[in-house]
């Protein structure tokens, strides 16, 4: 009974933003920005301009400028963004992904690696995780996504477990959700601990035969099996920290 409450609680929620949203569609400017004394300014259209050897800006409507610096957040044709780093690029703002009293959002982060050319494939998630395509030689691009929360309409923060436990601290199904997500952190870094100890101790076993030995070492294979479980079975689960922010936007506001 409760959970069915809880899904009419956040449906109805939904609708009123839904509602708040064709108001400003059916106005004719759906776009705007929000500079840090709250203020919006509406457009029909909204771009940010990188013009070579000048300032960025956005432009409203081919005819307004606004340095990205005085701009809080601001919703566009790609959706909603909010600041994140206090600068003049596009990417100081992180796009919204899902919405509710505790919402999340992304930015894309580019590393260079210094490995033979391939493929850079990773996690997504919200543990920072990524994917990209590789080129040839050094220092190829690999993209990923790094994720931000932000409570009650308030400033972004990191998703990570600490700062969720602090913000969700008041629903405990929330909490139960980030305490499984922490045991598996724990439960992986043991077995990543252990397996790295017994590669070792392998190794040296390997040396103290002599190198005309042709067996490898059991421990060096043991080693690297107990390493690899975490991987296989997925003991850290980041779907575990989608669940506990979705918990906590479906219980009604005490």
């Amino acid at each position: 009974m409760m959970k069915k409450l809880y899904f009419l609680a956040f449906f109805c929620w939904m609708a009123v933003e839904g509602a708040w949203g064709q108001q400003n569609v059916s106005s004719g400017q759906p776009y705007f920005i929000e500079l840090h004394n709250g203020e919006r300014v509406y457009a029909s259209k909204l771009q940010f301009k990188s013009p070579v050897f000048k300032q960025n800006f956005f432009l409203l409507d081919d005819s307004l400028r606004y340095a990205p610096e005085a701009v809080k957040s601001f919703q566009s044709q790609e959706g909603y963004f909010a600041r994140v780093n206090a600068g003049r690029r596009f990417s100081d703002f992180a796009q919204r992904e899902s919405v509710g009293r505790v919402s999340t959002y992304f930015v894309y982060r580019t590393d260079y690696s210094s490995y033979a050319p391939g493929i850079g494939i990773g996690m997504g998630g919200y543990g920072g995780y990524g994917y990209g395509m590789g080129g040839y030689g050094y220092g190829y691009p690999t993209q990923r996504r790094v994720y931000y929360f932000s409570k009650e309409n308030g400033p972004l923060e990191p998703l990570t477990y600490k700062n969720l436990r602090a913000a969700l601290s008041d629903n405990p199904g929330s909490l139960e959700s980030l305490q499984d997500y922490k045991r598996g952190q724990n439960i992986q870094t043991g077995m990543y601990i252990a397996g790295a100890g017994l590669m070792l101790a392998g190794i040296q076993q390997q040396f103290k035969g002599g190198t005309s030995s042709p067996s490898v070492s059991p421990l060096l294979l043991v080693g690297a099996g107990i390493a690899l479980i975490p991987q296989i079975i997925r003991l850290v689960k980041k779907d575990k920290l989608s669940e506990a922010i979705e918990l906590y936007n479906y219980t009604p506001k005490q």
